[in-house]
């Protein structure tokens, strides 16, 4: 039985604050998980390293020193290093928190040639410092082109006409990406790294939980789509490519007609992914959709989805 395992990539430039999300983020809303962390430093010491090791609940701390990750490491070791960590560690979400310096389209790319999920790009942009890093480094520009999510970082140390102005920059260079404020760190886990059905699936079925209570006061919400018949592919392909833009998550198993394997999908923020996995155990269709408002949508969305039924 393939095991499906997300991968997360983390960037920003340099003292962006990457270190300090990650690990806000392993005590808040990854706590109890399986997270299998990498921590690619440019010098031979890994200081950012020795932080998340001494977090309980990470299950495997990696290490990747003297060098970038999206440039000295070929596609060969890249591979056997990740499929070593899935092995040992067994994780449900790897997180790859890349150097500053790191341009994360070529480590995207190795991700999906590797045979894994790639979940989403998460860049975390220093609001005091971006204007000089965009000026000196055409990799800071990079980074925010390739995000899923921007989460904008010491927003407290400028005024607000000036955040006013970098949201608006940050617009222009990439319309597609959910902008996220953090203030030490803190933001909506669940919503940045990889969303698990099941957690949702459970809270759909019975009251709502206090560990969900951070989501509803960032205005945030989701549900869940379960079924038993296969969808056709075409019709279900178009659902995912034309969902509302208040859908800035969507992921689940599905199964198609025609398939004998079952089709692995994620939604970031209007970027589509399909993948393929053979789950001998898995009868029904389970899908989680996450968004700003998302009531107002569920309707249409599920009206969608069975529409697709066969």
């Amino acid at each position: 039985m393939a095991r499906q395992v997300a991968v997360d990539v983390l960037t920003g430039f340099l003292g962006s604050g990457k270190t300090t999300l990650l690990t806000h983020a392993l005590r808040h809303g990854l706590a109890g998980k399986r997270v299998a962390v990498v921590v690619n430093e440019i010098g031979e010491i890994g200081i950012d390293g020795t932080i998340v090791t001494g977090l309980g609940y990470v299950e495997k701390m990696v290490e990747l020193a003297s060098g970038c990750i999206c440039c000295s490491i070929d596609e060969y070791r890249f591979d056997l290093a990740i499929r070593e960590i899935i092995e040992t560690a067994r994780p449900d979400l790897i997180v790859i928190e890349s150097t500053g310096l790191a341009d994360p389209e070529p480590l995207a790319y190795r991700i999906k040639s590797a045979g894994l999920a790639l979940d989403a790009v998460i860049t975390v942009v220093d609001a005091a410092h971006i204007e000089r890093f965009l000026a000196e480094a055409e990799v800071a520009a990079a980074q925010i082109a390739a995000a899923d999510f921007l989460v904008v970082s010491k927003g407290d140390l400028v005024d607000p006409g000036a955040l006013a102005s970098l949201r608006a920059r940050l617009e222009r260079l990439n319309p597609r990406a959910l902008q996220l404020a953090s203030a030490r760190g803190a933001v909506a886990a669940e919503v940045l790294f990889a969303t698990d059905v099941a957690v949702h699936r459970e809270r759909a079925a019975s009251a709502p939980r206090p560990a969900a209570a951070h989501l509803a006061r960032d205005g945030f919400g989701s549900f869940v789509y379960r079924s038993r018949r296969p969808l056709a592919k075409p019709a279900f392909a178009d659902v995912l490519r034309t969902l509302p833009a208040d859908v800035i998550r969507a992921k689940g198993i599905v199964r198609l007609v025609d398939h004998d394997w079952l089709c692995a999908f994620n939604v970031t923020c209007g970027r589509v992914d399909l993948g393929w996995v053979k789950l001998a155990d898995v009868v029904e269709n389970q899908a989680v959709f996450i968004g700003r408002g998302i009531e107002r949508r569920r309707d249409a969305v599920a009206a969608a989805l069975t529409a697709c039924e066969r």
